[in-house]
């Protein structure tokens, strides 16, 4: 029997602890990367220098440069790449894709302009003929955790219980990383972007050296804002306080090796956003995050004081203390 393959759109953290599920379950991967060095590395020495250096990948790992000869012939793709790429990434892949072939997303963001969730914007891209084969995952999972196989779980989410969404979930499960699965596909990926702001917000607390106290209760009415806007946009409840809601929040929010927190901590060290940003040297998700929320609750008419006050942190560029001072004084 043909040994099954497996594309990963991105070689980055956890596209990287994927990887170490896949391998484990007897799939061959081919990463593709825009770059070279990664490609290389991973090709010639079996290790990616990007991401997780110190993990030997088997000899079943490959990388390629060329998007349509990674994608071409596979079984399954992860899209693990920037939500600001998913879209011509997605365009790129379109017509070179098999038929029968799972698409599974772990992204976490909104597209900029079209407030799109990024399962919307894959299913727009590869047209109505993919829509039933595409499958969203999400959920409290550090990729440094995953990768290290300690225990892990997150919610599968599929419009149907069908065969691609059972490839998924089969291929991805392991005896450290569950998978519990849903049909709620919008709060799924609306869990993935509301906890980015959730995670700054616990930063700047930790920053300006706020109390247990003082983060409980702002990350609490933080929960509070952010769910009503993902009941307005149609998710479910149980969806909202599952793991890809309050559980990939509370592991983003209380990790120091999540960026968003990192990056909110610095900002309530009085670090600009430009300067933040290069502190923490890699892609904060969060920050287009709080805009294009920003952007949906004005749309949906919701009151959220806290939402607008990280809007006014991070895209208005205002002073963080005087923020979060004049909001706990209220």
């Amino acid at each position: 029997m043909q040994q099954p393959t497996v594309t990963i759109l991105g070689a980055g953290a956890m596209g990287m602890a994927l990887a170490t599920i896949l391998s484990a379950n007897g799939y061959k991967i081919c990463f593709w990367d825009m770059d070279e060095k990664v490609v290389a590395g991973i090709n010639q020495k079996h290790r990616n220098p990007r991401s997780f250096p110190d993990i030997k990948l088997p000899e079943t790992v490959s990388a390629e440069a060329d998007i349509t000869k990674a994608v071409f012939g596979a079984d399954m793709i992860i899209l693990a790449v920037a939500s600001v790429g998913m879209r011509p990434v997605c365009q790129k892949i379109e017509g070179a894709i098999g038929r029968n072939c799972v698409v599974v997303n772990i992204a976490k963001g909104l597209e900029a302009g079209s407030l799109k969730t990024m399962p919307e914007v894959i299913t727009e891209v590869l047209a109505a003929t993919f829509r039933d084969q595409i499958i969203a995952i999400s959920g409290p999972t550090l990729a440094e955790e995953v990768a290290g196989k300690i225990p892990s779980a997150a919610m599968l989410a599929s419009r149907k219980d069908n065969a691609y969404c059972q490839r998924a979930k089969a291929a991805l499960s392991s005896n450290w990383f569950r998978l519990y699965e849903t049909r709620d596909m919008v709060g799924v990926a609306m869990g993935g972007v509301v906890k980015h702001s959730l995670a700054i917000i616990a930063g700047i607390s930790d920053g300006l050296k706020y109390g247990s106290d003082t983060r409980a209760w702002l990350l609490t009415e933080g929960f509070r804002e952010v769910s009503r806007l993902v009941w307005k946009m149609g998710g479910q409840e149980e969806t909202v306080y599952g793991l890809a809601g309050l559980g990939d929040a509370l592991a983003t929010c209380f990790s120091v090796e999540s960026r968003n927190r990192q990056f909110g901590e610095l900002l309530g060290k009085g670090k600009s956003l430009e300067r933040a940003l290069a502190l923490v040297g890699q892609t904060v998700e969060g920050v287009p995050a709080v805009e294009s929320l920003h952007k949906l609750a004005l749309r949906e008419r919701l009151n959220l004081p806290l939402l607008q006050a990280l809007y006014d942190i991070i895209v208005l560029k205002k002073s963080a203390s005087k923020i979060f001072a004049s909001f706990v004084k209220t």
